[in-house]
């Protein structure tokens, strides 16, 4: 961590540590007795917080208090040995608390970088992959983590965890509580939690049999003080409107309930920073004052999934970075404008229901190429329209994505050509492309321009009926050879595609993988003895390819499996097909996943 970055993570200067004697001690030689424990304390302003460190912890602690992370390990105590969670939760947590004093994005620049040296020094371990895959986690499943109990090698008395209803060691001024569902059903618990007004952060850990289904009317008029609340994966359909009244709170937590919908008073919540509903399969939309949230910077939830239609006046939350999804609508407040003023959004977005964009002025003046820190856009229209291809066309030129972009999807598409912009060289971070039912696509862009792009698939192009030397290159004097970087190359259910021509030797240096599939019309391939890098070749269900290309395929294919293609499975045939002498070297051949050949 360099030192700017260091002192980013300090406490604000008008706040301190005071260790006492702590490394006067350490460099004696001496270390506290197991008597007296409570050899630290946290200065902040008025107040003081207590540590207890035990005897055979002491040097560690003393690492901790001087890199800066004391304080964001806190935090990790309040979460049970078993409780998993993504690096953006506890990033928003951290956030949230005010445990880092600079700029917006720098917050969660600072915070991510804590999180990473705590992973380092293994205070937070990795748990699992997470098991939910949506666009907007990309092909690549997120990590779930846990935190590493015995690196937690300290107590902090505003911190306090109850199981099993023990709450006799809470005191009434504590400021982060965790309590498991159990300890809340058994013992009157919110009659207990609503003494503690001076609580920051309320985490409800969720028991199997023990789940909390109803949140008290007047608990948040108790517990004013409140900036973060975790009720994650409990049985609460509904909160009181009375959360309206935590005018301080920054995160709220709702994951996996069955909540139907939010209160309106949620609104008034003016310093909510994270909103998360993710896997919330009851809810039936946002509220419609959410615009007002402007402090808003996470709404985590599927909104293809999970939400019929946007609120209005989104395009004010001009701090939001995390939104899966914007559903264009045509009343104002719902319009592809929203988007103008939303140059904070971050990392995986989808733009749905494009059809119902009005204009090309309409798309261009949401000025998508000023997103700069978006990687994954997914464009989307409704599959059940009639669709305008001149318009779709119009509008989609306009839709021109940031230069950052690192993976892009066209689904349902329209229009009878892909926009100019597809193949622009400029995209040189873009490793992935989806083009999946382009209806009316009848034309390629030249998209082997592209420097990065590694994965490509195209499926259900339906008017596509030949791809040529233009899917290549645009014959303007283009020196490199197509597709430079590209691994894998799909084709797929193309019922008009007859004809695959125009590559050229030394084309797709890098391919991998090719698989050409549900293809009825496709009557030869392209050169494959040349595609030097090809290591797995699928042919299916292409009945009418007859015959592997004139040079049959290249020395290092290791895995051939051809399915459903009657005329070539007959003449690759160990004994009596004439193509057999094409493919005799490759070590693994599957005819109708029949192994003719092994290695």
């Amino acid at each position: 961590m360099d030192s700017n970055s260091a002192s980013a993570l300090d406490d604000d200067p008008s706040e301190d540590f005071e260790i006492t004697g702590l490394h006067d001690k350490l460099n004696l030689g001496h270390t506290p007795s197991s008597s007296s424990p409570f050899i630290a304390r946290k200065k902040r302003r008025a107040s003081t917080t207590l540590i207890s460190i035990s005897p055979e912890n002491f040097r560690q602690v003393v690492i901790q208090f001087s890199n800066g992370r004391f304080p964001f390990i806190s935090h990790c105590s309040l979460f049970p040995p078993s409780y998993e969670f993504s690096k953006q939760e506890l990033v928003s947590l951290w956030i949230a608390q005010g445990l880092l004093q600079c700029s917006t994005r720098q917050q969660e620049h600072d915070a991510a970088q804590v999180f990473d040296s705590l992973v380092s020094s293994q205070v937070i371990v990795p748990s699992r992959s997470d098991p939910s895959v949506d666009f907007f986690h990309g092909k690549t499943r997120r990590l779930l983590y846990r935190i590493n109990q015995d690196k937690i090698t300290f107590s902090v008395l505003e911190y306090h965890t109850v199981l099993d209803a023990n709450w006799d060691k809470v005191p009434t001024n504590v400021k982060h509580l965790s309590v498991d569902s159990k300890s809340v059903a058994c013992a009157s618990g919110f009659d207990v939690i609503e003494r503690f007004e001076n609580l920051n952060t309320l985490f409800l850990v969720p028991v199997p049999g023990f789940y909390v289904e109803r949140i008290p009317r007047n608990l948040f008029l108790c517990l004013k003080g409140l900036r973060s609340l975790n009720f994650s994966r409990n049985l609460i359909s509904e909160l009181p409107s009375s959360i309206g009244s935590l005018k301080s709170l920054r995160y709220l937590d709702l994951s996996y309930t069955p909540i139907k919908r939010l209160p309106d008073s949620v609104v008034s919540l003016c310093n909510l920073q994270t909103l998360r509903l993710r896997g919330c399969l009851e809810l039936v939309g946002l509220p419609k004052g959410i615009g007002k949230l402007i402090s808003l910077r996470h709404i985590e939830l599927d909104v293809v999934r999970q939400v019929k239609s946007m609120p209005p006046w989104m395009g004010n939350l001009i701090n939001l970075q995390t939104l899966s999804a914007f559903l264009v609508g045509k009343d104002d407040g719902c319009r592809i404008v929203e988007l103008k003023k939303m140059i904070n959004l971050t990392g995986a977005f989808c733009i749905s229901r494009i059809e119902n964009v009005s204009s090309f002025e309409e798309a261009m003046e949401a000025d998508l190429s000023s997103k700069k820190f978006l990687c994954r856009i997914q464009f989307r229209w409704t599959e059940t329209r009639v669709a305008d291809a001149r318009k779709e066309e119009q509008i989609l030129e306009c839709l021109r994505p940031p230069l950052g972009l690192e993976e892009m999807a066209l689904l349902c598409y329209g229009g009878s050509k892909l926009p100019s912009w597809i193949a622009d060289p400029c995209y040189n971070c873009m490793v992935d492309m989806t083009l999946h039912n382009c209806l009316n696509c009848e034309h390629l862009e030249p998209i082997g321009k592209l420097p990065c792009l590694q994965f490509l698939h195209m499926k259900e192009m339906c008017k596509l009926r030949r791809i040529d030397e233009r899917f290549c290159r645009d014959g303007k004097g283009q020196r490199s050879h197509a597709f430079p970087s590209l691994k894998e190359l799909t084709i797929e259910a193309m019922p008009k595609l007859e004809e695959w021509v125009g590559v050229q030797s030394g084309d797709f240096p890098c391919l991998q993988k090719l698989k050409v599939e549900h293809c009825p019309s496709l009557a030869s391939l392209p050169l494959l003895s040349c595609l030097y890098s090809l290591k797995h070749l699928e042919m299916n269900d292409c009945p009418v390819i007859s015959s592997l290309p004139d040079g049959g395929v290249s020395a290092s294919l290791e895995f051939l499996f051809i399915r459903d293609c009657s005329e070539l499975m007959k003449n690759c045939s160990k004994t009596e097909g004439k193509d057999w002498v094409k493919i005799a070297h490759v070590s693994n051949v599957f005819i109708d996943d029949e192994q003719l050949s092994f290695n």
